[in-house]
């Protein structure tokens, strides 16, 4: 039985105050700004996350994110073993600590600019580090950064410096940019050497303009590469334990791979354990079109037959290379604006329909088709949102599905993923199917067996099996 000890041991607590089983699960257990820590690690949710790897499901995993999912290294245990540790601590024992989105730099994978926190924001981060701080203290690992720059808000090093460990196998891992890594901030925190330290660098090119243009116009790379020459001396002196660097390969980089590792590989001037190189995801409301020109792993993309030379060399063989993910190709997808060429031939049959029926009417007949007087919907862009008012009213009793409530727009009920039930729904209907193609799993993983229906299908009277997806 594959397990994964995250949801049982791991509290990630993400910007706005929510807190996650991990970076990669989709289930919002609480808010640490409105809630105590040990109330929400007991919390339904927490258990409703839990049960999802007993009864292996995943049904919340981003399972091409995860690397333990992209690359099958979940361990399989025994019936015996997997009861004995599917067990939750008294309080999370793994914290990684990403409530901050500030950051001395704005890569195009992350943001559109540099972020300026909201009024009362940083006060709320304060008051999360302040409530959070004794559980890290009596925890085994502690993360930070991940969401920004830990050393681009004062904040961080405070909690360093507060850190009192009570464990003597205490483990702690620094995200960075490197930009600030430098000797003179290394001395705020370099009392951190005698614990377990480990450090990771992103940085996604080697090449002057390259790296600018993914730092959103910064040119930090000669610094960059002067602290990682720094962080390589702490390594060698063993103040770190662990060094690695971190490229997210896409369209402008993955040239340049071979020369990077073989760079970031040579011990005469740089002293990296793992050289890690990560597949683009879609993360931080990336926009649609933004992702598919970065996503190589894309058949349909124009470099992905370059990039699949690229995947053929040898330097992919290097013992520092850690691939989180770089040779699982993605599915097949055109361009976004196939998406609305699609859209237009749905209005088309709606309001020009053969049977010369008025737009609700003949949205009426579609959901007799179905036989549905509840209808779930997956979709937050605008034709999706101008559907549902047009679905609506036909009469039919709607909500719109989300990942979390705090993601959603639109003037419906909304049901988070986590608080889904399969009887909420006699017919579910994914709108916007580029984007939540991922549904048709996820719903059966959560139960649901009723007719599962993209749009189009629908709109077109296409056949479809209830308890099959189309």
């Amino acid at each position: 039985m594959k397990f994964c000890e995250n949801p049982f041991k791991y509290a990630y607590l993400a910007p706005q105050g929510e807190v996650r089983p991990c970076p990669w699960m989709h289930i919002t257990l609480g808010n640490l700004y409105e809630e105590d820590i040990a109330d929400i690690w007991h919390s339904p949710a927490a258990e409703t996350a839990r049960e999802s790897i007993r009864n292996g499901s995943f049904a919340f995993c981003r399972k091409t994110s995860c690397h333990f999912l992209e690359k099958d290294e979940l361990p399989d245990l025994s019936e015996a073993e997997f009861a004995q540790k599917a067990k939750a601590t008294d309080l999370p024992v793994y914290i990684n600590i990403a409530n901050d989105l500030t950051c001395n730099i704005a890569c195009t994978t992350c943001r559109k600019a540099v972020y300026c926190p909201e009024e009362g924001e940083k006060e709320k981060i304060d008051s999360a580090l302040e409530d959070i701080l004794p559980v890290a203290n009596q925890a085994e690992l502690l993360e930070l950064n991940g969401y920004g720059e830990f050393l681009a808000n004062p904040s961080f090093i405070r909690l360093l410096n507060r850190l009192e460990p009570v464990r003597d196998d205490f483990k702690i891992l620094l995200e960075t940019n490197g930009v600030l890594f430098d000797e003179n901030h290394w001395e705020r925190f370099s009392h951190l050497s005698k614990y377990d330290l480990r450090v990771t660098v992103t940085l996604n090119s080697l090449r002057r303009d390259v790296y600018r243009y993914l730092s959103g116009g910064f040119d930090h790379r000669d610094r960059v590469l002067e602290n990682l020459r720094f962080l390589s001396k702490l390594r060698r002196e063993e103040k770190i334990n662990l060094l690695s660097v971190t490229m997210v390969v896409q369209d402008c980089n993955f040239w340049e791979v071979p020369e990077y590792i073989s760079t970031l590989s040579d011990e005469r001037e740089f002293m990296f354990d793992t050289i890690m190189m990560k597949p683009l995801y879609k993360w931080y409301k990336m926009d649609e079109e933004t992702y598919w020109f970065k996503n190589i792993l894309n058949p349909q993309h124009p470099y992905h037959k370059s990039y699949l030379k690229i995947l053929e060399d040898d330097c992919w063989k290097n013992s520092k290379v850690y691939d989180w993910g770089c040779h699982n190709i993605r599915e097949s997808i055109p361009h976004p604006l196939k998406q609305e060429e699609i859209y237009r031939k749905i209005l088309s049959r709606i309001y020009d329909n053969d049977e010369g029926l008025m737009p609700v009417d003949y949205l009426k007949k579609c959901v007799d088709r179905l036989g549905a007087k509840r209808i779930g919907f997956y979709g937050k862009n605008e034709f999706s949102l101008e559907f549902a008012k047009l679905l609506k009213e036909t009469g039919v009793e709607i909500f719109q599905l989300t990942w979390a409530l705090e993601d959603c727009c639109g003037e419906f009920t909304k049901v988070a993923k986590q608080d889904f039930r399969p009887d909420m729904a006699d017919a579910m209907l994914i709108i916007d199917f580029f984007k939540g193609g991922y549904w048709f799993k996820d719903l059966r993983a959560l139960g649901y067996r009723g007719p599962l229906v993209n749009v189009e299908d629908f709109v077109l009277q296409r056949e479809h099996e209830a308890g099959e997806s189309v």
